[in-house]
């Protein structure tokens, strides 16, 4: 078992505090004593515990990121991205899967609010709920959303501006002279599919083309929900001409419905997705995508809550960053 203080303190036959303050070079300990218990702490090879260490000083060098579902579009490059800024700059990032689950959510929050990690990284999922609004409004707590937003609090944030991502998937499916588009989509009350969703209605109102109802299918996201949401679409009277897909998966599992049913893209059917990933390339043929600064974005929410914890200035609190059309042949006239 490895030695304590306690066990060090036992053995040079002094107070557990002047062994502290001898193995972290601190005034008040004799130079005979010092050397007593840095002899014992180099022949126990003895290790300070790190977290009980930063836990006494509030800074644990830790930082939580909770994540609403981890299968999230395009979360593992932000994952990563993350988690090289926080290393580099000497910090640790533990992976918090809430699963949408609230009370999950608030026992990964309570992490922050004991001090036993410097600061969260909130990415993805609704609009900020009341567990976050709550941790959020004591000052102590240094908080920073990803792809996510408070409308109540200011917290800081970077995210991808979806609602344009939405917009410019939409504009160039119209501007290929198709006008019956449909969006598959996943559930209207997560905020990122919301945003794009806003950007397709804004589309349509720019190009004076009305809004139908039923060309909106949503559905969980995933490969199944795409594939199903094919043959929902052709119950309708009135077939669309293209489809603005808002998730990788769920592109994968449309294409391959509109291949069952022998149609062919872009000739019966144009196809814009949406998030630039390994997922979305091996599609055939090669998918139009709105892609998205990923990397980036998990940079800079890592140097933000860094800041923070530092008690640096950001200088814009609310990032955004602007998504770009990428154009294939899925939506080739």
């Amino acid at each position: 078992m490895p030695l304590t203080l306690k066990d060090i303190a036992k053995i040079a036959g002094v107070a557990e505090s002047t062994v502290s303050r001898a193995i972290n070079n601190k005034p008040g300990v004799g130079a005979q004593t010092r050397e007593k218990i840095m002899e014992i702490v180099r022949e126990h090879n003895y290790q300070p515990n790190q977290l009980a260490q930063g836990l006494a000083k509030r800074e644990t060098h830790l930082l939580a990121l909770i994540v609403a579902d981890l299968t999230g579009p395009g979360y593992s490059e932000i994952i990563k991205s993350m988690e090289k800024t926080a290393n580099q700059a000497g910090y640790q990032l533990i992976i918090c899967n809430t699963d949408n689950n609230l009370a999950k959510e608030k026992t990964y929050l309570n992490l922050v609010g004991q001090h036993r990690v410097d600061g969260a990284i909130i990415l993805g999922g609704t609009l900020a709920n009341n567990n976050i609004m709550k941790l959020a409004l004591n000052q102590d707590e240094l908080l920073v959303l990803v792809n996510c937003l408070a409308e109540e609090v200011l917290i800081p944030t970077v995210l991808v501006d979806n609602a344009r991502g939405g917009y410019l998937a939409t504009v160039h499916l119209l501007e290929q002279g198709l006008e019956k588009i449909a969006l598959v989509m996943g559930p209207a009350n997560d905020f990122l599919e919301s945003e794009k969703l806003n950007g397709y209605q804004q589309a349509l109102a720019d190009y004076n083309i009305p809004f139908r109802e039923q060309l909106i299918i949503k559905t969980n996201l995933s490969r199944e929900g795409g594939y199903n949401a094919f043959f929902r679409v052709m119950k309708i009277d009135e077939l669309p001409d293209g489809f603005f897909v808002t998730n990788d998966l769920l592109a994968i599992g449309l294409t391959e419905a509109i291949k069952m049913g022998g149609y062919l893209i872009p000739g019966d059917f144009a196809v814009v997705g949406y998030g630039d990933s390994i997922i979305s390339a091996v599609i055939n043929p090669a998918l139009t995508v709105v892609a998205e600064p990923l990397q980036q974005l998990g940079r800079l929410a890592a140097e933000y809550i860094i800041k923070l914890i530092n008690d640096q200035a950001i200088e814009e609190v609310i990032r955004v960053l602007e998504p770009e059309l990428i154009i294939r042949e899925s939506s080739s006239p």
